[in-house]
């Protein structure tokens, strides 16, 4: 065992501290050995945080949640691998740390990796797996050494990697590009209608920009909204700062700036404040399309790199329809880190790691590609295929995070099928095999004692209906189905989707997928033949969905058919009351997968006698909602406006009120000459 003299970070801190960078420090060893050597290296500093459920670890600490530890800094970090590698959290623990520091990691001996299993592989194991090795260890074994990092051992030689001193010249030039941006946005931001993408990597003080916005700019009133109030704290903090007020931590207002979340902003009547969004990225697309949409001045800014969320594909999506609507829309950038210098070795080591740089290169045009199965080990020994696959999972949900990462690597029922064109990837699509509960399971299911960790299709189909079939019987649940930005709406997501049903049909026995749901993903699903058979009562608070359920299956037939009743039977009384400000695009795809029911005489009688009566029309409601269940193919015939009022008047029971507001009408004179149209549009499709 070396004796800790033997080694000496003061020299490593003091170029460190000079260059204003951080570096990564392996701890390789026993759990107790680095708690040891650890507890000495914090008895010199009172700026540190450990992250570990070891309480030999001083002051250590064990957060759920990143908002618990983004927001700080320290000069120390710790992280106990020991307590399990969880990426989400060990790469927000390395935002945290000061120029000059250190992000302490624990593992064992270097030369173990590719075969030990840490505590955190639980978090990406289904009920009835076990694992005993991890790939995603084994590809940080192997990336270790090519990395800017010290390693401490304790059963090993030390390798410290001391960094030359920097010349002073090239030091402490940070702020001055953060000020020059702030003067564009005040500049841009005094027109009339201007929407600004600001865009940066991690740590360069987006976040406080819009704060210091907000204060130089003191007659104004400012929004700032993101999927959470602790996103936002450092716009706040440097805004008290600017102004000379006190900020506890905890207002919503403050000064000439107030946060607001997506989903409440959405319903909010501004005329003149400016809009600011923080961490962009984290929305869905749709959702920052309606509040460019809504507001005439917006700030859109995001991460490029990091671990919350999704920057590239927002900026690839996004720009696009700026592209189009807003083309004077500007769009600007912050390179330098504020609180280190550029070309800092942890900023550089978190990224390889956990492919936060990952960059996806398509072709340049579609030509002949081929289907294939993309194993793990594929994943493991083939760095650049591992970048591509990641790299488009980043560019197609804004929710993908660096967790990601390693589920790809580290879940044994993942399956991952591709298009690949040479040696491109066009497009990944993502499945867990799910299933095959053995009784004792099915059995606490049932009884409702305990919820088995994944497994999600299977258990949702089972508390649906309550049958055993959906959990003895096994599933393939597709996660994920993205393609490359320049080559989407060329139907490749459903030549994918049906290779992955082939590869799979003889294994498994049905097909699902749970998904944020709009028309334009229902009518995909639809059309390779799925079947909704529910749709979540809870939005989600960043995009206002609601989560939708499919199934295909050729084996559980009668399940699905039951399924399906069960949920055409319900969405009609859904609509009246939970359901009432479902965009009336997705009403109408739901409402296309109910059988059809011809209409009788009776009914094309009545609704004759409705064109000659414009009076009694509004008596005739009752009928055009049983007409529209019955037939919903005939609201695809039927005028834009009158296929929304049939859908927000008739099937979700607005108000009249509302219908006036949302239709721009002025009068009920108006609205009764649109319902009119509407009947006359009806009964000519009869």
């Amino acid at each position: 065992m070396q004796d800790s003299k033997k080694y000496n970070l003061e020299a490593l801190f003091e170029r460190l501290t000079f260059n204003q960078h951080r570096q990564l420090v392996l701890f390789c060893g026993s759990q107790k050995w680095a708690a040891t050597e650890l507890n000495k290296l914090t008895r010199k500093t009172t700026s540190f945080l450990t992250l570990s459920k070891e309480p030999a670890f001083k002051q250590a600490q064990w957060p759920e949640h990143l908002h618990q530890i983004l927001g700080q800094e320290f000069e120390v970090a710790i992280y106990d691998g020991y307590s399990g590698v969880i990426p989400n959290k060990l790469a927000a623990l390395s935002g945290t740390i000061k120029a000059g520091g250190i992000l302490a990691l624990v593992l064992p001996e270097l030369a173990q990796l590719n075969s030990w299993c840490d505590e955190g592989i639980t978090t990406w194991q289904n009920h009835q797996q076990s694992l005993t090795t991890s790939p995603f260890l084994a590809r940080w074994q192997r990336l270790f050494a090519q990395l800017p990092i010290s390693i401490i051992s304790e059963t090993n030689d030390t390798r410290l990697s001391l960094p030359d001193f920097k010349p002073a010249s090239e030091l402490n030039h940070r702020l001055g590009e953060q000020d020059k941006v702030i003067e564009t946005l005040i500049r841009l931001l005094t027109k009339s209608q201007q929407h600004i993408l600001l865009t940066a990597d991690r740590g360069r003080g987006k976040s406080s920009a819009l704060g210091l916005l907000a204060s130089k700019m003191p007659e104004q009133s400012f929004v700032i909204c993101a999927r959470q109030y602790q996103a936002v704290k450092s716009s706040f903090t440097h805004l008290a700062k600017a102004l000379g007020v006190e900020y506890s931590g905890n207002e919503k207002t403050l000064a000439n700036l107030r946060f607001c979340p997506p989903d409440k902003l959405l319903q909010e009547n501004i005329s003149d404040d400016i809009i600011l969004i923080d961490e962009a990225a984290a929305l869905p697309v749709p959702t920052l399309i309606k509040i460019a949409e809504k507001f005439k001045r917006s700030v859109f800014a995001s991460t490029l790199v990091g671990y919350e969320g999704n920057g590239r594909g927002y900026t690839l999506r996004f720009k696009r329809f700026l592209t189009k609507h807003y083309p004077t829309y500007q769009q600007l950038t912050l390179n330098a880190p504020i609180r280190y210098e550029q070309c800092d070795p942890l900023e550089s080591s978190i990224n390889k790691l956990f492919a936060l740089d990952a960059e996806f290169n398509a072709p340049k045009q579609l030509e002949q590609f081929e289907f294939t199965h993309i194993t793990s080990e594929d994943l493991l020994h083939d760095e650049h295929l591992l970048r591509q696959a990641f790299s488009l999972l980043v560019l197609a949900h804004y929710q993908t995070s660096v967790n990601d990462l390693r589920q790809l690597l580290d879940q044994p029922e993942n399956k991952l099928f591709a298009i690949k064109q040479q040696n491109h990837l066009l497009g990944i699509c993502l499945v867990s095999i799910e299933g095959v509960l053995n009784a004792d399971s099915i059995a606490m299911i049932a009884q409702q004692n305990r919820r088995p960790k994944g497994h999600l299709l299977p258990q949702q189909l089972y508390h649906l209906l309550q049958q055993d079939a959906f959990l003895s019987h096994k599933a393939a649940r597709v996660v994920r189905i993205a393609i490359a930005p320049d080559f989407q709406s060329q139907k490749l997501g459903q030549q994918l989707l049906n290779y992955t049903e082939q590869q799979l049909q003889d294994e498994v026995d049905y097909f699902g997928s749970s998904f944020g749901c709009t028309a334009k993903l229902l009518k995909f699903w639809q059309e390779n033949e799925y079947q909704i058979v529910k749709l979540g009562f809870k939005q989600d608070k960043a995009s206002g969905e609601y989560a939708a359920l499919v199934v295909k299956t050729k084996t559980l037939k009668t399940q699905l058919a039951t399924l399906k009743a069960l949920f055409d039977s319900q969405f009609p009384y859904q609509l009246l009351s939970h359901y009432k400000q479902l965009p009336y695009e997705l009403v109408l795809c739901i409402l296309l997968s109910r059988p059809k029911i011809e209409a009788s005489e009776i009914q094309k009688q009545y609704l004759q006698s409705l064109t000659t009566q414009p009076a009694n029309v509004e008596q005739g409601l009752p009928q055009i909602w049983h007409l529209a269940l019955q037939r919903p193919d005939l609201l695809c015939n039927l005028s834009a406006i009158s296929q929304r009022l049939i859908i927000k008047l008739v099937l979700q029971n607005n108000t009249k009120e509302v219908i006036l507001s949302d239709f721009e009408l002025h009068s009920k004179k108006q609205l009764n000459q649109q319902l009119h149209n509407l009947v006359t549009e009806l009964y000519v499709q009869i």
